[in-house]
């Protein structure tokens, strides 16, 4: 009787013989390792934290708010950059969130429900639109969709945002660029009930900071010009209101590399009102002209220049400052000297004493011959018989002579140290009724009346009163006469 098979013989037919042994005992299960301890180099995370962890507990949001920050990834654009005004979308957000689902309830729905319905919208939008791809569902757009709606969101308050703060470059907040219908469907459920909104929640948010309006200012480069346009509202009535609002702005602009474009417009604005604060504003915009990449030295007009300097000796003044100011780049010194330009200065008679000892030396022998002349007794003459002349009968060998000289007229109201005719009076009388300033026309027109020149007129009146003032007492300032008042006063006070 042959032996029973052993079961552990396997017999692998077709090839040599090769026998494999299995052990036929029991296995014993092995016990369950034991967990693997922990990696002993940290794990990073490199994902940013979203905006409701960043701001939950810094602002004191629900936690239904910090849910609503959490949909989406925050946008990186260099207006969010700035912190406050990150901060201020934030808020806002959120309110025009809160308000939303107070809305939607009172509809009988929530804020979560429309945002589910318009995912199952876009994922049967995506299928019809990308029915040709088969390789992979159409979950992923369906969630992208509704993170979307929550972003579109954020974005239409970012905008808001910006308009609060003077920052006039926006964003899109289109919803859906591939399909249109899809950007409608928002529009409908979410995007015009926010527009509503923003209008009564966004002055409500705090504003820009100084820190942030360097910032915003930098990022735009005319964003002053809405700032400077409400101070220049304010002229000409306030001027000191107007040139203290510009210095502010220039302050809040100093990072922005067109700040000299600035003081140049404020000084072409106040040139009519202040000449002197706008030349101070004229050195302010070469101050930060000098210290840009591009060098500009704009000039003012000339129409400017004619409002500024009424005088040509004005301009000249300025031009010197202006010349120092640009060698030794010295802002506080070059205002300090701005003063002097419409100074009113005194002229002054300086004698060439080596020329008059050279016509003391060339006449001293006439000076001499003069003075014994005068040294000798004179001569008494004897004056010739006058010849009589019949009455009533004209002689042929003498001629009536009438000498008038005009007399000067009573001074009234002038004192007695200079002496004035009637016309001469009556042009002064006619400066004191006009704030000592008459056109040059009205002028022209005076004299002409009187059978006088105007410059005659004004050059008599100058020549009369020189001796006592030691100055010109009419000047000629563009296209008016000018009496300086002190000199005036000292011609109405009685000697």
């Amino acid at each position: 009787m042959s032996a029973p098979a052993d079961a552990s013989i396997v017999d692998i037919t077709g090839q040599a013989s090769v026998l494999i042994q299995v052990s036929a005992a029991p296995v014993v299960p092995t016990p369950a390792a034991a967990p693997a301890a922990p990696p002993a180099y940290p794990v990073y995370d490199y994902a940013p934290p979203k905006l409701g962890k960043i701001y939950g507990q810094q602002l004191g949001l629900t936690a239904q708010q910090i849910s609503w920050l959490n949909k989406f990834w925050c946008p990186d654009n260099v207006f969010l950059a700035i912190e406050s005004a990150r901060q201020a979308t934030v808020l806002l957000y959120v309110a025009v969130l809160k308000e939303l689902e107070r809305q939607f309830k009172a509809e009988g729905s929530t804020l979560a429900q429309e945002v589910k319905a318009l995912d199952a919208q876009a994922q049967q939008a995506y299928r019809q639109a990308y029915s040709w791809y088969s390789g992979g569902s159409y979950t992923s757009a369906g969630e992208q969709a509704g993170a979307d709606v929550y972003l579109t969101m954020f974005k239409q308050c970012e905008n808001a945002v910006r308009e609060q703060f003077g920052h006039k470059r926006k964003i899109s907040s289109q919803f859906s660029a591939q399909l249109t219908s899809l950007d409608q469907a928002y529009q409908q459920r979410f995007g015009n009930r926010v527009q509503a909104l923003l209008p009564e929640l966004a002055p409500r948010i705090p504003g820009p900071d100084a820190a942030t309006e360097l910032a915003l200012n930098a990022q735009n480069t005319t964003r002053w010009k809405t700032a400077f346009d409400q101070l220049a509202a304010q002229l000409p009535h306030d001027t000191a209101g107007f040139a203290a609002g510009v210095y502010r702005l220039g302050e809040l602009n100093a990072h922005n590399p067109a700040v000299e474009n600035i003081f140049f417009e404020a000084s072409r604005t106040l040139a009519r009102h202040d000449p002197e604060e706008s030349l101070r504003l004229y050195l302010h915009y070469l101050h930060h002209d000098f210290q840009s990449a591009t060098v500009n030295n704009k000039q003012l007009a000339k129409t400017i220049q004619k409002s500024l300097f009424a005088q040509p000796e004005h301009l000249e003044r300025f031009e010197t400052i202006v010349q120092q100011f640009t060698r030794d780049k010295d802002l506080a010194r070059a205002l300090e000297q701005v003063p002097q330009v419409y100074a009113r200065q005194r002229r002054k008679i300086q004698l060439d004493m080596g020329a008059v000892q050279a016509v003391r030396q060339q006449h001293s022998g006439t000076v001499e011959r003069l003075n014994e002349y005068l040294r000798d007794e004179p001569e008494v003459l004897t004056p010739p018989a006058a010849t009589p002349v019949p009455v009533g009968l004209p002689s042929a060998d003498v001629a009536e002579i009438q000498l008038t000289v005009a007399a000067p007229a009573p001074t009234g109201r002038f004192g007695s140290a200079v002496a004035l005719t009637a016309t001469q009076q009556e042009l002064l009388l006619l400066f004191a009724d006009s704030t000592l300033t008459l056109p040059q026309a009205q002028v022209e027109a005076f004299a002409r009346d009187r059978g006088a020149l105007r410059n005659q007129l004004i050059d008599s009146i100058n020549d009369g009163c020189y001796e006592l003032l030691d100055d010109v007492l009419i000047e000629e300032s563009g296209d008016d006469y000018t009496i300086y008042e002190p000199y005036f006063q000292q011609l109405t006070t009685p000697c």
